[in-house]
């Protein structure tokens, strides 16, 4: 099972719950990371934390382990913050960007088509 979170303190939370050894308990695993993931597995993290493997759901395993990022995060210097929403609007920069050339490449006209502007206007004379 796998939970994304955030943004908290300008980052977001990336949490897996997986069966421990015995089959009872459920370990959990955290990324915090700089931008919001697609998932825990892709995630572009600052650093990941290990939850244990003594919880008995993994609803409370999931739980455990976000309250130990927060607090984690919590510890962070203030420049983390500024660092990360800074990637954060990169990543949207990016996008964006990524966006307009799709969107730009799709208009482009055929090369036979025919040409507006000045040789329309001389033309129609």
């Amino acid at each position: 099972m796998e939970r994304i979170w955030g943004p908290l303190n300008g980052f977001y939370l990336a949490a897996y719950a997986a069966p421990a050894g015995d089959g009872e308990h459920f370990a959990s695993y955290a990324k915090v990371c700089w931008t919001r993931p697609q998932s825990y597995w892709q995630a572009d993290c600052a650093f990941k934390l290990f939850g244990g493997e003594h919880h008995r759901s993994p609803e409370g395993a999931l739980r455990a382990v976000a309250a130990d990022a927060a607090n984690e995060i919590s510890y962070l210097p203030r420049h983390a913050r500024s660092v990360a929403e800074h990637r954060q609007r990169q990543r949207l920069h990016a996008a964006l960007s990524a966006l307009f050339a799709t969107a730009s490449s799709r208009h482009r006209l055929h090369p036979d088509a025919p040409r507006r502007g000045r040789d329309q206007f001389i033309h129609s004379f």
